[in-house]
C-alpha cells in the first residue's frame, strides 16, 4: 500500500487522471443534489400547433381534437429549461383512436422537441388506449432552455388535460454511482497494465495484449457508441421489450421474473419460462435505476463485448500458452463477420451473448482430451469451464446450447476410449450434475411446460414438414463464402485462417516436430476444428438433408427447432478462429507467423469497416415503459405480433387481442381492471351454482387468486379462467405467483451456488496455508 501511495504522489500523469475523474464525479454529484426540474401545465396552457384539425375543449375541460380527424401534431407546451437527464411525464387525457385498413387502431404519442439540435433523443412513446391517465418516460441528452412537450394525434379524438414533467433524480444519483464504479474498474486496469505501476502484472507482453484487446472490443462496439446506434436490427424491439418486461416484473415483486404483465397489451407473456434471461437482469436493474431502456441495452452490449474479448483471450491463451496467438485469435473472433452480423444486423441478443461463452468449451476439451495424464488441477479447471460454458449457454440461448451439445457429443463419441477413462468420465459427470443443479431454477419450469404438451408453437412446422421448412431457410453455398451486403456469412479472413492450418498440415514435415520446431499437436487440434467447422458450414446450407433429420423420432423435432440453420455459423466461427490460431502457433518457429497474422487481421479489420458502412441506417428511438408494446402498432393492436413462440395451445391471436372460440364466461361481469400485474374482476353470480369467468390473461402455471374466493385455471382458449362460487358478488383479484415446486428449485440452485463458493474459498485458503513457510 505504501508503494502504491508513493506512486500516486510522484506520477504527474496519475494525478491528472485522478483530478479529471474527481471533476466528473463532482459534476455528476452536483447534478444529483440540485432540485429536480419540474413543470406542470393545465389544459388552458397547452398551445395549439394544429394545421388541419379544429382545437376545442371537451366536456371534461380537456383541450384537443374533439372530432375524428387525421393525424398531425396538435398541441405543445410552453418552452422549458431542462437539464440533461431522465424525465417522467404524467398525463391526463381522453383518446378514441381511428383505425387503419383492417381495423388496426392508430396510436397517439408525445415527444420532446427543442430548438437546439441534439438536445433531445427523439423517442415518441405511445399513450395507453385503455387508460385516461398514463406516465411516460422521456430523455434529454443535453441542457436546453427550449424544450417543449408535443402531443401528436395519430388519428381520432385526442384531448389533453393537466400534464406534469418531472426530472427523475434516482437516475441522477445512479449516474454518480455509475461513474464511481467505472473509474474504479478503469483505475484497477491501469494499475495492472501501465509501466511503472508497483502492482503491474509481471508479464509485460500480456499487459500490451490486454490494451489491444480492449481496443478491439471498443471497435466492435463502435456503432453502439453513436447516438441511437445498434438499435435497428431485426429483433431489437423484442429484446428491448424483454429488458423492460424484466424491469417491470421486478418492480411488481416477481423474482425471478416469469411473466411480463405489460406484454401483449396486458395479456401477459412468458418468454422467461422458455428462454434464459439471466444476464438481462443487468440492464433491467439499470432500468430500475432510471436509465433509458436503450441506454441500458447499449451498456449491456458494451459489457458483453468486453466479456467476449476476455473469455476468448483466456481460452486461447490456455490452449496455446502464447499471448500474441491468443490476441490475434480473439481479434479475429470479435471482428468476425458473423459476430457483427448478429450484433447489429439482427440484434440477436441471445446468440451474440452465447458467442461470449462458446470458446470455453474447446478450452475445456483441450484439457480433458490432451494425451498427457489428467491431473486434478486440470480436471477442476475443465470442470469449471464446462459448468460455466454450458450453464451460461443454457441461460442465454437454448439453440446455441443445442448446437454445442450436439457437436460436443459427436466429439466425445469419436474419442470414446478417452471419454470413458475414469478421470475424464468423472469430470463430465461432475460438470453435468453441477450444471443441472445450478440451473434447476430455470430447468424445472422449462421442462414442466415443454413436457406438458401445452406449448408447442416454438417448433417449426410438423414432424413431416419441419425439416423442409428449415432446409428452405438454409444459406446457399455462394452466400456462405461471399461478402454479400447483409454479411450473413463467415468472412474471408476465417476461411483464410482455415486454409493456413491446412497448408501447415500438408507442408510442414515430421522433422519439424522437434522441440525447436513445429508443435504438431497444434496442427492436430486445428484439423479437428476445421473438420467440425466444415460440418457446421454444411449444416447451415440448404444442401444439408434437413428433411431426413426432421423425420427422426423425438430427436428430429428438437433438431428442426433451430428454425434458421445459418445459426450453425456461430459454431463454425469459433472453430475456424481456433483453426487459424493453431496455424499461427504452428508457424511461430518458421518465421511466417507474423506476416500471416498481419494479413488475417488486415482482412478482418477491412471486413469490419465494410460491415459498419453497409449497416448504417436511420434508427427509430422507442420510448421507455409499457409503450414498447406498441412498437409495431401499425400492423397489430397488440405488441410483439411477430412472436407467437410461447403462446399456450388454444390461444388464437388476432390483431386486437385473443379470440375466445369456446364460451367460458357464465357470470355477470361488471368490470375487469389491470394494474401493477394484478387483474381485478368485479362480477355477480345469481344462478346459485358455481360459474366461471375468463380473464384477458394468457395462461401460464402460477396464476393465483390472491383476494376473494375461487381458483384459477386454464381455459380452452389458452387464457386464465376463474371459478366464481355460487351467489358470490364482489371482486376477485388474480396475479402471478411462482408455484411452490418451482420455488423449491430456486432454493436448490441457490444452495448449490453457495456450496460451490464455499468449496472454492476453502481450497484457496488451504492453498495459501501450504504456500506459507513453516515456523521454527
Amino acid at each position: 500500500m505504501k508503494k502504491l501511495l508513493t506512486y500516486f504522489r510522484e506520477q504527474v500523469g496519475v494525478k491528472l487522471i485522478l483530478v479529471v475523474q474527481l471533476l466528473v464525479v463532482a459534476f455528476a454529484l452536483a447534478a444529483a443534489l440540485r432540485p429536480a426540474a419540474a413543470y406542470t401545465f393545465t389544459a388552458d396552457q397547452w398551445e395549439s400547433i394544429a394545421q388541419g384539425s379544429k382545437i376545442d375543449y371537451d366536456e371534461d375541460g380537456r383541450i384537443g381534437v374533439t372530432e375524428m380527424t387525421d393525424g398531425e401534431d396538435i398541441l405543445q407546451t410552453p418552452p422549458m429549461t431542462l437539464p440533461k437527464g431522465h424525465y417522467t411525464v404524467t398525463l391526463d387525457y381522453r383518446y378514441v383512436p381511428s383505425v387503419w385498413e383492417g381495423g388496426v387502431e392508430r396510436r397517439s404519442c408525445l415527444y420532446f422537441t427543442s430548438a437546439e439540435a441534439g438536445t433531445v433523443t427523439g423517442e415518441k412513446p405511445c399513450i395507453d388506449v385503455k387508460k385516461q391517465q398514463d406516465t411516460l418516460t422521456l430523455n434529454v441528452s443535453d441542457d436546453s432552455e427550449t424544450v417543449r412537450l408535443v402531443a401528436h394525434n395519430d388519428g381520432g379524438i385526442f384531448t389533453l388535460g393537466t400534464v406534469r414533467i418531472e426530472q427523475d433524480m434516482l437516475y441522477a444519483g445512479a449516474c454518480v454511482a455509475g461513474w464511481l464504479v467505472l473509474f474504479v474498474l478503469l483505475d484497477a486496469f491501469l494499475l495492472l497494465t501501465v509501466p511503472g505501476s508497483p502492482v503491474r502484472l509481471a508479464d509485460s507482453e500480456l499487459c500490451a495484449c490486454l490494451w489491444v484487446l480492449c481496443a478491439v472490443a471498443v471497435l466492435t462496439c463502435a456503432p453502439a457508441l453513436t447516438n441511437g446506434g445498434a438499435a435497428n436490427g431485426a429483433d431489437w424491439s423484442f429484446h428491448l421489450s424483454r429488458i423492460e418486461g424484466i424491469a417491470n416484473g421486478l418492480r411488481e415483486g416477481q423474482f425471478p421474473v416469469r411473466v411480463y404483465s405489460m406484454a401483449k397489451d396486458g395479456y401477459g407473456y412468458a418468454p422467461s419460462l422458455f428462454y434464459g434471461e439471466l444476464l438481462l437482469y443487468f440492464p433491467a436493474v439499470l432500468r430500475l435505476l432510471g436509465m433509458s431502456v436503450q441506454g441500458a441495452y447499449h451498456t449491456y452490449l458494451l459489457a458483453v463485448q468486453l466479456l467476449t474479448a476476455g473469455v476468448a483471450f483466456f481460452s486461447l491463451r490456455q490452449i496455446f500458452k502464447q499471448n500474441k496467438t491468443a490476441l490475434v485469435g480473439s481479434a479475429l473472433y470479435m471482428l468476425s463477420t458473423y459476430h457483427l452480423y448478429k450484433i447489429y444486423w439482427l440484434s440477436a441478443v441471445g446468440e451474440y451473448t452465447a458467442m461470449a461463452f462458446l470458446p470455453l468449451i474447446p478450452a475445456a476439451l483441450y484439457e480433458l482430451y490432451d494425451k498427457k495424464p489428467l491431473t486434478r488441477r486440470r480436471a477442476r479447471k475443465a470442470c469449471a469451464e464446462l459448468v460455466v460454458g454450458f450453464g451460461m449457454l443454457l441461460q442465454v440461448h437454448l439453440l446455441s446450447l443445442e448446437m454445442t451439445v450436439l457437436a460436443t457429443a459427436v466429439f466425445c463419441l469419436l474419442h470414446l476410449r478417452r471419454t470413458f477413462t475414469k478421470p475424464v468420465l468423472l469430470t463430465w459427470l461432475k460438470a453435468a450434475a453441477l450444471t443441472v443443479l445450478l440451473n434447476l431454477w430455470f430447468l424445472l419450469p422449462f421442462l414442466t411446460l415443454m413436457l406438458s404438451g401445452d406449448y408447442n408453437n416454438m417448433y417449426t412446422g410438423s414432424p413431416e414438414n419441419g425439416g423442409q421448412i428449415v432446409k428452405n431457410c438454409g444459406l446457399r453455398i455462394a452466400e456462405l463464402f461471399g461478402w454479400q451486403k447483409n454479411h450473413n456469412n463467415l468472412g474471408p479472413e476465417l476461411l483464410a485462417g482455415g486454409f493456413v492450418l491446412l497448408w501447415c498440415w500438408l507442408t510442414l514435415r515430421e522433422r519439424d516436430a522437434q522441440p525447436e520446431g513445429v508443435n504438431r499437436k497444434d496442427i492436430r487440434v486445428g484439423l479437428w476444428a476445421v473438420g467440425f467447422a466444415a460440418l457446421a458450414c454444411w449444416m447451415s446450407t440448404n444442401t444439408f438433408p434437413w428433411q431426413a433429420m426432421g423425420r427422426i423420432p423425438v430427436v428430429g423435432r428438437i433438431l428442426v427447432a433451430i428454425q434458421f440453420p445459418g445459426r450453425y455459423l456461430s459454431l463454425a466461427t469459433v472453430l475456424l478462429v481456433l483453426a487459424a490460431a493453431c496455424g499461427l502457433s504452428a508457424l511461430r518457429r518458421t518465421g511466417y507467423a507474423r506476416p500471416v497474422a498481419v494479413l488475417l487481421l488486415g482482412v478482418s479489420v477491412f471486413g469490419a469497416a465494410l460491415f459498419f458502412r453497409d449497416q448504417q441506417a436511420d434508427t427509430a428511438y422507442l420510448g421507455d415503459g409499457g409503450q414498447l408494446i406498441y412498437s409495431e402498432y401499425k400492423k397489430f393492436n397488440i405488441g410483439w405480433y411477430f412472436d407467437g413462440l410461447y403462446l399456450p395451445d388454444g390461444a388464437h391471436e388476432t390483431q386486437n387481442g385473443y379470440e375466445s372460440t369456446v364460451p367460458v364466461t357464465t357470470v355477470e361481469v361488471t368490470s375487469i381492471e389491470q394494474a401493477d400485474g394484478i387483474t381485478t374482476l368485479t362480477c355477480a353470480e345469481t344462478t346459485g351454482q358455481d360459474q366461471h369467468a375468463e380473464l384477458p390473461l394468457l395462461y401460464y402455471p402460477g396464476y393465483t387468486v390472491i383476494e376473494g374466493p375461487g381458483t384459477a385455471f386454464k381455459t380452452a382458449n389458452g387464457l386464465v379462467g376463474v371459478t366464481v362460487p355460487a351467489n358470490y358478488t364482489g371482486t376477485i383479484r388474480v396475479t402471478y405467483r411462482e408455484p411452490k415446486r418451482w420455488l423449491a428449485a430456486d432454493v436448490v440452485s441457490l444452495v448449490t451456488l453457495v456450496g460451490v463458493l464455499l468449496i472454492i474459498r476453502r481450497k484457496k485458503c488451504k492453498g495459501k496455508r501450504k504456500d506459507q513457510p513453516e515456523k521454527g
